[in-house]
């Protein structure tokens, strides 16, 4: 018998968008979505692609306030990461990851910290101490 919360795995060396969201700490009306872009070419075009796909699923023109952006060589690999935080006023409900990529996985753990911080967990994720196939939910 299948147990139904198993973590999907991917291959962490391939290309692959990571994504999560959580109430914006600066403003509770909002939702603060993080995006990590990993590929070898054309990163900034995957994430015009994201968020433009974001907004035509609901035919709705939502703004998306810039947070934070960084990139980052993704260690022993030709892959570079972009990492994007944003705000807005789009609701999870309305995003279907499916129809983005289908190398688009949810990370749990791609959240604002109390301890430590989101640009060191990133940083961490795509150094060489990171395993292959980590879990994602």
């Amino acid at each position: 018998m299948k147990n139904s919360t198993t973590k999907t795995r991917f291959d962490s060396k391939a290309r692959h968008i990571r994504w999560n969201h959580e109430q914006s700490p600066d403003n509770p009306e909002l939702v603060r979505y993080h995006i990590i872009i990993v590929d070898d070419k054309d990163r900034e075009g995957k994430l015009t692609k994201t968020l433009r796909t974001m907004q035509e699923k609901v035919a709705m023109n939502y703004s998306f306030e810039e947070i934070r952006k960084t990139e980052g060589q993704f260690v022993g690999t030709e892959y570079r990461y972009l990492f994007v935080s944003y705000d807005t006023a789009y609701s999870p409900k309305l995003f279907g990851p499916s129809e983005v990529s289908k190398n688009l996985k949810q990370d749990s753990a791609l959240r604002e910290r109390k301890r430590g911080n989101i640009e060191d967990y990133v940083a961490n994720l795509y150094s060489e101490k990171k395993s292959l196939n980590e879990p994602l939910i």
